[in-house]
């Protein structure tokens, strides 16, 4: 039997909107991301780059919460 803490623990079913919400929000900003720099100058570049950011920024957030990989903990 897992621990209550348990990564593998079964959670409730969750909806499709639900499961695919943040990838096609991040699918989206990136691809207004590249439309924008590709068409565009100045404060459109500037736009560009914080869109195609946001993939990034997810990266980053979703290995914060998880925790760093073994390799990387101080022992």
């Amino acid at each position: 039997m897992k621990a209550r803490g348990s990564p593998l623990r079964r959670r409730g079913r969750r909806s499709v909107l639900r499961v695919f919400a943040i990838p096609a929000i991040l699918f989206a900003a990136s691809l207004a991301g590249l439309v924008l720099g590709l068409t565009g100058d100045g404060l459109r570049d500037a736009l560009a780059w914080l869109l195609l950011s946001l993939p990034l920024l997810a990266i980053g957030v979703a290995w914060r919460r998880r925790g760093l990989p073994s390799r990387y903990r101080k022992t």
